[in-house]
């Protein structure tokens, strides 16, 4: 199960990190090394200094523990952390599940006496999610610097600082950039509604605000419409949130803004995140309006290794973190752009005629003319002349009951973008 490390205010003076370690060091350590006083600082780093051993154990508690926990807890208070959801304990991918509603069934008192018993089987859908970054970072600890940082008691701290800063602010920097490219990534993938509103300006925009409100207002309603899996969900206002670039943020007024969601402005600004942009390919995209489970990053490893090099009097640290950036196709997202030449053109089911006989499956394909960014999902439906039992599931495969009354069925595909656009296939079924 994946978990949410927990935070604290990392502030520490460098006599608390002293004595944090010297109390979980071995006994040797605590032998040779005493414990820290502001007045003894410098016989501290003298005791320390005069054996590699205790250098050695000093620095793997600093790396490890300290500037570890003080990482972590950076790393769940950045703008785009909130909507991590945790760390993987185990494993190289996460299954996401999601089961659709039930539909409703005429009530029919002498077809009950056949099919009381019979199994109902539920529309579910689910999706893997995998590992898809590996990295490692990489610092150096001289002996000069662990020599210097015994001179007084802030020396500690900025030594911690210099290590924490170097391996964090770059793991830091390329998480943002990751995340932010889900945006790019799953838009080349079709999994946002767009929606058309004009390049922003002072004078688009009010229209803009309206746009957004009226899309905002009509994901509190039950659709198929708005997720890339075309399953029956809703986004409540206070589940929303609002991306938004700098010059969409510049001309909007957030208190207007915020009424759009129904939201006094200090609630509202909790929903709105700022972005510097939406990645490649994405420069027409004013906004984005997302359900706060859209984003699937997790944690799996964050591991420190270190070396040292007698040779060279110094020791290199490794800061490995694998992680998990994907987004969830179940739930609504929205794309607000400046580019109006987004559509789906035609479908096309493939097999267009297949023979299936009873207990059978049968698999059927979607394939989609479009433009770029155009979504491509679609809702699959099977029916006939007589009351249809067999079943069709979110992929396109058709399962045809044994006790299928139908000779013919029809299946049919429809663009959960534009709903003018479908196709349909014919299935023979023989005993």
């Amino acid at each position: 199960m994946p978990r949410v490390p927990k935070t604290f205010d990392a502030k520490f003076d460098g006599i608390q990190i002293l004595n944090a370690i010297r109390n979980a060091a071995s006994t040797t350590y605590q032998e040779r090394i005493p414990v820290a006083t502001r007045d003894n600082i410098k016989d501290v780093g003298n005791a320390m200094m005069q054996y590699e051993a205790t250098q050695n154990e000093f620095l793997h508690m600093l790396v490890n523990r300290i500037a570890r926990v003080i990482i972590t807890s950076k790393s769940y208070s950045n703008p785009l952390k909130p909507f991590k959801r945790g760390v993987l304990e185990m494993g190289e991918a996460i299954e996401e599940v999601f089961v659709n509603m039930a539909t409703a069934k005429p009530f029919d008192p002498i077809l009950a006496e056949r099919t009381v018993f019979k199994r109902e089987i539920p529309d579910v859908s689910a999706v893997f999610h995998k590992i898809n970054s590996r990295v490692f970072y990489k610092t150096t600890v001289s002996r000069e610097q662990l020599a210097a940082a015994f001179l007084n008691a802030e020396g500690i701290t900025d030594l911690v600082s210099k290590i924490v800063d170097s391996l964090y602010s770059g793991a830091e920097l390329d998480e943002y950039i990751s995340m932010r490219e889900m945006f790019s990534i799953q838009a080349q993938k079709g999994a946002f509604y767009p929606v058309y509103i004009p390049a922003i300006t002072e004078a688009t925009a009010k229209s803009a605000i309206t746009t957004i409100k009226k899309w905002s207002n009509q994901l509190e309603f039950i659709s198929a419409s708005y997720n890339p899996m075309g399953v029956k969900t809703r986004t409540v206002k206070q589940d929303q949130y609002l991306f938004v670039t700098p010059d969409f943020d510049a001309v909007m007024d957030v208190n207007v803004l915020a009424a759009a969601f129904n939201m006094d402005k200090a609630e509202f600004m909790g929903h709105k995140i700022m972005v510097d942009n939406f990645g490649t390919g994405m420069e027409k995209v004013q906004a984005i309006l997302i359900d706060r489970d859209w984003f699937m990053d997790f944690d799996r490893m964050s591991e420190y290794n270190e070396i040292y090099n007698p040779e060279g009097l110094y020791w290199n640290y490794f800061y490995h973190v694998w992680r998990l950036y994907s987004a969830s196709p179940f739930v609504n997202a929205l794309m607000f752009t400046s580019d109006d030449t987004i559509a789906v053109t035609s479908i096309d089911v493939v097999p267009a005629t297949a023979t299936v006989k009873k207990g059978a499956l049968q698999q059927f394909t979607a394939n989609f003319t479009a433009s770029a960014m155009a979504p491509r999902g679609v809702i699959w439906e099977v029916s006939g002349t007589l009351p249809v039992r067999s079943q069709i599931d979110w992929t396109g495969r058709l399962l045809v009951v044994p006790d299928e009354q139908n000779t013919e069925l029809t299946v049919k595909a429809t663009s959960t973008y534009d709903p003018t656009k479908s196709d349909t296939a014919t299935v023979t079924v023989t005993a």
